[in-house]
This record gives structure tokens, sequence and C-alpha cells, in this order.
């Protein structure tokens, strides 16, 4: 069943879900009414004539938690020793078989005997639990269970809260006196026995899960409380989340406790106790709801310690604020809304690394923790107040103190997670803060495999591309490191925290054994083939590493393009990196992540290949819209009259190459560049003409003739090169060639000669001036090489379709690609070379 959830659930194992969510929400409001009811009739027989008080909802609570300790072994061996399917129907029908006897009691006015009715209920919530937190992931997966937990813990929430309110109504509105107490309950167990049957029903349409197997029962396992705590201690991660996850439980019993008795004592019995246990519970249902949402699409750890940060500073507010009117409410109801944040995350990564077999044991040890933190929360309240008793501190103090003391506690624990989990935390928000400067659209991001090892190929032009794949990958990834960076102390602390491969150059096996390592224990491992930046937004030489860590990892090679990154201030694009402003906010960029390349087939060509796949794939998602079909260049010249002569697929692909053009470091963004009027080999690059300077804010000058004397960029053919035999030049100027004789040479002072190639009025392969070094230790790069058109564009791919003609394709190609002259390839430096002339 998991294995088939390595993909996306299919439409019957949602349907089970969200039938297993509407179930356990009549199973849990069914639970609590009737032991809200029950307990609120024995304060009416037994307590009211003497005058004694009893807080039901912690009454019933405290019976949960009692039949959560007592039974925890053997709810536990049950869900895993039995199909969780069967455990969630068994109990259905064992909870209408209770409801039927409590029913009976109340007819025959048997206190006791609907005392152990309503201890029954708890038990049977107690086997239930185990069973409907551990399918969660058999029917959804990992991708997903961030959002059935929280969607799981609204829901029941929810029902706890309308069986409190429905409660509360029955008995301030219904009863007459108490002598009417047992003719008023018996009409609302009856109702809840009757609709509970139909439930049961629904639990027949989720889907069978597999028994995982286990032991044989014994009487040993009736007391291995401790031993099944010990397994799950075992691991250190999960040991330290069942900490935190303990710690939401015992902190959500001592707000509900402290907000029901201390604010009711300050206000003499006013309205403000309701008000303010309704505000915890509605905070809780609606922070449950949003994390859900928060972790729809992957599980984030982050925003536990954030979560935890507000509540902290929450507790701190409410501390010094006075326990009575809306803006109180409010602030009780933030302190839940965070803290539902803040055990969401956690409940579903504990669940998500609970082995199949142990799924049942781990979880009942963990509700067992969970109960001991609620009773130890309890006994904190009490101890509180007896030492304010004893000596004589004013209740309103105490009620300082009491919210204080939490807020201490929780920055404690904010600050152990933000110790533990710093990447998680840097991640989230660093994240969001690339979000709100990048606009990133994802291609194809279900081709990360949801589990195991595999390595991400990504192109390398900014020094922000491990936080742009890092924000849209759905794992956490290591990212390979030169150990040359290491120098720097705040290089040195992005490592420690984000768990970076650091490799050493001049022990390249050393290396390799460390990546490999890195992929046999399950992580993605992000490795930048090029070995360096571009310079040139292009693709660089691929080098060799890769291939042997493919072929002796025996894991999965994952190309990754990234587009629009040449441009934003990361970039080397002006010719530096970082000393420069931001050309707009936010920045439009996308990530595609190209097909899954098998380790026996990833050595050079296929990668590379891959990468230039990918790049086409990234570059058509950023004109898919059919505006770019029917948008108008605001240029008014004869290219602009051609352009309209077009047809709407062929404008589109128009303006890709004119994107096409500026992702690379030849014609400047912002910048004018000149052409010749009447040049043939140029009127038709519409992309040149037209889209470029409009996409990127270039200005496009017209001229009868070359002057010599304005520097910059000469666009042009076989006319332009005539004019440049013969002009006289005083400056430097860079000549982008597109006519036939573009492959010959002109070698003459202050000009540079750029072959280029352009087929069918779309730009292939672009020549351009040879980037500068940043420093003098940085690697050479070249922008142009003799007897070649140059570097391929991104958003260009070759192929020779059933062994024919090299052809390029890409969303600024025709349906059958464009056809390259004959002979031509593509080097390893990424030139496209015209084979023998």
């Amino acid at each position: 069943m998991e294995k088939m959830l390595e993909n996306e659930p299919q439409g019957k194992a949602w349907l089970g879900f969200w039938c297993l969510l509407i179930q356990q929400m009549q199973s849990v409001f069914t639970e609590r009414m009737a032991q809200f009811t029950l307990i609120a009739l024995v304060v009416f027989e037994w307590l009211v004539p003497v005058g004694a008080e009893l807080d039901v909802p912690t009454v019933a609570g405290l019976l949960i938690a009692l039949a959560m300790i007592i039974f925890a072994p053997i709810v536990g061996w049950v869900s895993d020793r039995f199909s969780k399917h069967k455990v969630i129907l068994v109990t259905a029908s064992a909870q209408v078989a209770v409801l039927v006897g409590i029913c009976l009691a109340v007819t025959l006015r048997n206190m006791p005997l609907a005392l152990i009715g309503v201890f029954a209920l708890a038990v049977s919530g107690a086997f239930l639990s185990p069973a409907k937190i551990g399918i969660n992931k058999e029917l959804l997966g990992s991708k997903h269970l961030g959002f059935a937990v929280g969607i799981q813990q609204m829901t029941t929430m929810f029902a706890t809260v309308c069986g409190l309110i429905l409660t509360g109504w029955l008995f301030d509105h219904r009863f007459g006196g108490m002598e009417r107490v047992w003719q008023v309950v018996y009409g609302p167990l009856l109702m809840l026995t009757v609709a509970s049957v139909p439930a049961i029903l629904l639990v027949l349409v989720i889907p069978q899960v597999p028994a995982r197997g286990g032991p044989e029962f014994t009487l040993k396992l009736v007391f291995s409380h401790f031993i099944h705590v010990a397994n799950l201690w075992r691991d250190l991660p999960m040991r330290r989340t069942s900490f935190g996850e303990a710690f939401f439980w015992g902190f959500a019993v001592y707000i509900y406790l402290w907000a029901a008795k201390l604010p009711k004592s300050l206000t003499g019995g006013s309205e403000e106790f309701g008000a303010a246990t309704t505000a915890l519970m509605l905070g809780l249902v609606v922070g449950f709801g949003v994390a859900a949402l928060l972790l729809r699409k992957r599980i984030e750890l982050g925003w536990v310690p954030l979560a935890g940060l507000a509540m902290t500073v929450v507790a701190f507010i409410i501390a010094f604020m006075t326990p009575v009117g809306w803006t109180f409410s409010v602030a009780l109801g933030a302190l839940a809304f965070f803290s539902a944040i803040y055990l969401v995350p956690l409940a579903a990564w504990m669940q998500d690394q609970y082995p199949a077999e142990q799924r049942g044991m781990l979880q009942a040890a963990v509700n067992f923790q969970n109960c001991i933190a609620g009773i130890s929360a309890v006994l904190v309240i009490c101890i509180f107040e007896s030492g304010a008793k004893a000596l004589g501190i004013s209740t309103a103090l105490v009620f300082r103190f009491e919210i204080g003391f939490i807020g201490i506690v929780c920055g404690f624990v904010t600050w152990s997670i933000l110790w533990l989990l710093p990447g998680s935390f840097i991640r989230l928000v660093g994240g969001a803060m690339i979000r709100s400067i990048y606009r990133i659209g994802v291609v194809n991001p279900e081709r990360i495999p949801p589990k195991g090892g595999a390595l991400l190929l990504p192109n390398h032009v900014t020094f922000a591309d491990g936080l742009y794949i890092s924000a849209v990958c759905s794992r956490p990834v290591r990212f390979v490191m030169d150990e040359a960076f290491m120098a720097h102390r705040a290089i040195r602390l992005f490592v420690s925290i984000f768990d970076t491969v650091t490799i050493r150059r001049d022990q390249p096996r050393e290396a390799i054994r460390i990546i490999i390592d890195a992929l046999k224990k399950g992580d993605l491992v992000c490795l930048f083939p090029e070995g360096q930046l571009s310079r040139t937004g292009t693709l660089n030489e691929l080098r060799r590493g890769f291939e042997l860590i493919a072929k002796k990892a025996g894991h999965p090679l994952i190309p990754i393009w990234c587009d629009g990154s040449w441009g934003s201030i990361f970039s080397f694009e002006r010719g530096c990196f970082f000393s420069k402003w931001p050309y707009r906010l936010p920045y439009g960029m996308t990530v595609a992540f190209g097909r899954e390349i098998r380790s026996a087939d990833g050595d050079l060509e296929t990668v590379r290949r891959g990468l230039l796949s990918a790049s086409a794939a990234a570059v058509g998602r950023r004109f898919e819209g059919s505006a770019w079909c029917t948008r108008v260049p605001k240029a008014k010249n004869p290219a602009t009259r051609k352009y309209m002569a077009n047809h709407e697929s062929t404008r589109r692909r128009i303006w890709v190459n004119g994107h096409q053009i500026g992702q690379v470091n030849g014609l400047q963004r912002h910048q004018p560049f000149h052409v010749l009027s009447g040049d043939t080999s140029v009127s038709a690059l519409l992309g040149v003409l037209l889209t470029f300077p409009e996409l990127f804010g270039a200005v496009c000058k017209t001229h009868d003739a070359v002057n010599g004397d304005l520097a910059g960029a000469w666009v042009g053919g076989d006319s332009m090169r005539r004019e440049f035999a013969h002009t006289q030049l005083s400056v430097e100027v860079v000549f982008y060639d597109f006519g036939e004789s573009a492959l010959e040479p002109i070698l003459r002072a202050g000009l540079l000669h750029c072959p280029c190639l352009a087929l069918d009025g779309m730009v292939i392969a672009m020549s351009m001036p040879h980037p500068r070094k940043p420093t003098d230790g940085s690697e050479e790069q070249t922008g142009h090489k003799l007897g070649t058109w140059g570097k391929l564009l991104p958003g260009w791919f070759l192929d020779s379709p059933e062994g024919g003609a090299l052809r390029a394709f890409g969303p600024a190609a025709p349906e059958h690609g464009l056809v390259l002259p004959a002979g031509s390839f593509l080097d390893a430096e990424g030139f496209l070379n015209p084979g023998k002339v």
C-alpha cells in the first residue's frame, strides 16, 4: 500500500480519509457529549445537594487520560497486530454497544453503571486513537500527511467544542429542577446512540489496509508501558520530537485550567469564564485548520520554532493584561492558535517517521507521554494554587505568575528547538523572504522522489541557486560545497546549520565517498555539475565527478534548470555579483525539474541534454498564457508590422526568443544597441528588434551607416560587415554578426567580432565578450570561440529525431523543431559548431 503512495493517492484513498474524518467527528462528539452529560448528572445528583463543585471537562479529560495510560501497550499492539481499518470498525461498533448500555443505566437510574459506561467510552477512544492516526499515512502517504494531521486535529477539537457547548446549553436551558435531570438526559443520549449507527457505514468506505503483524499476546504486554517508551526513545530525533509534542499537551491542559479557574475567581463567576475557554478552543480549531493549509504540500518543521516564538511573546503579553474583555479573549485565542501551528508539524513528522510495523505501538507510547504531560500540568496548577493560599498571595498576582511561568517555559522550549532545528527555521524564514523577492514558478515538482536518495544537478548562475531550489523542493536538500569557502565564518555557520557536504578538490575520492554515503542515507544531494558560477548565463562545461558518483551510488540523477536567475542581484549580469540594485521586486523566475536519469545512464552528454531540456521546459512555462499570443509590442516601426502579420503561435515564439536573448551576457539589458536600416540579416529577427527591448528595457537604434564614434553593441549581417571594413573606429565596438559569412573572423583593433546563428527568425546561439574574472583566483570563462556560432541560448535543446538531421527544439521552435546546418554539433563547452565547412 505504501509503495503505491509514493505517487499521488487515488480517489478512493481521499474518499476514505474524508469518511474517516466524518466518522471521527461523530465518534468524538458522541463520546464527549455523553461524558460531559453524565458527569454533569453526577454534579446534579450527588454534589449540588451537598454544595460541592466539579469541573466537568477536566474530569472528562482525566478519564480519557486514565484510559490512555492504562491501556497504552494494548491499544498500540492491537493497532499493529490487526488492520487499522478493522480496529476502527470494531471501536465504532463498540461505541454503539456502550451507548446502549448507558441508555439502559439512565433508564434504571443506576449511576454506577452509567459511570462505568463513561469510562468504557474513554477506553473505546483509547483503542481508536493509534488506529485513526496511524492510518493517515497508509491512506495519503508522506506528502499529504501534514495536511491530514492538521485537519484531523481540527475536526477533533471542533467536535469537542460542539459537545461542550451543547451539553452546557442542555443543562442551562432544559433542566427544570433536579427531579427532571434523568428524563432530560435520556433523550439526548438516545439520539446520540441512534446517530452513531450510520457512522459505522462510513468506516466501510475506508480502504482496507494490511495488518502490520506483531508478537503474540502475552500478559507481559499489559505492563510494557515503559518498554514501548524506551523503543520510542531509541531514535534520538523521534525522542526529541515526542518531548516537543508532549509539551504541547501539557501546555494545552495548563492553559485550559488556568483560563477556566483563575479568571472565574477574579470575575466572581461572570461570563468571562465561558468566553476565555471558548476563545482557547476556537483558537485551536482555527490554528489546526491553518496548519493543515501551511503543510498541504510538505511537512515543514520550521513552523515549530516560529510558532514557539509567537507563543512566548503572546504569553508574556497576556501576563500584563486584565483578564476581562474581548481583547483578553482574542489574546487567548491567539495563544491557542500559535500552539496549534506548533503541534501539527511535530505530530506529522513523527507519524511520517514511524516504521510501518510499529506505527501503532509508537503512537500509543506518544499518547502515554502526552497524558503524563497533561497530568503534570494539572499538578503544577495545583501547586501554584496551594502555594498561593499558603503564602497569602492574591489571586490576581497568581494569575500573572502562572501565565508568566508558562511564557518562560515556552521560551526555553523554543530556544531548545531553535538550537536543534536551526536549518528548518532558517529555511522557512529564508524561503519566505526569497518568495517575497522572487515569484518562483515550478515545473514538474513531482519528479522529486518522495523518499530515498537522489542527486540533483542544476545549472549554476547565482549564489542564491540553493535557496531557490530549497524553496520549491518538497524535501530538505543537502548541498555540496567546496571546502575552499570554509575560510569565511558565515559560510562555516551555513555549512553547520544546513548539513552541507563539504569537499576538497585535492581529495576527490574522499569527496565522492561522502556524497555517496549521503545518497545511501536517503538524502537529496544537490551538486552543481559545472563546478563554478556561470558568468555568461549559459551552461558551462560539465565536470565529470558526478558520473562516478552516479555509478557507485546507484541513485537517480535529476537535472534542474533555474530560468530567470540571470539578471538578479546575485548573478554576474552587469559585470559583478551583488553590487547592483534589483530591476524590480518581486522578480520572476522558474525552476524546472527534468526527467529522472538512471544512474547507469548518467554520463556527461545525457546530463547536459537533460539540463537543456529542463531549460526549455522552464522557459516554456513562463510563456504559457494566451496573453503572449495577443500582446503587441509598444514599438512602432516596420518590424512591428511584420510581427502583426504572424500567426498567434509565432507571436508567442517571438516573445520567447526575446526572453532567451536576455538570459545571456550578450546584448545588455537597459542599454542601447545599434542596427542598420535595410539590413536583411536583422530585419527578420523580431526577437532582437522588438521583444528583447520591450522585455528588458533595451533600446534599438537604427542608423543609415555605421558610426565609428558610437560605442557598444551593433547587430547586423553581411552589409554591416562591409561597413565595418572601411569605417574608422574611435571607440570599442562589439559586432553581433548574423550574416552568412559570420564564421569568417574579422580581425581589427577596437572591434570584437561575435558570430551568431539565427534560423527562421529565431536566435539559436550567440557569441559574446569573455566575462571578466571577479577575483584573481576565479576560473577563466569564455564567451566566444573561433569557428563557432557561440553559446547555445537557454531554452533550446538539440536532438536528431529518428537519426535524422540535428534540430533545435524548445518553446521558440515550431512543433518539428528548426533544422540546423548539416554537420552542426554542440561541443563540451556549450558552443555550437558548424562541423566541417
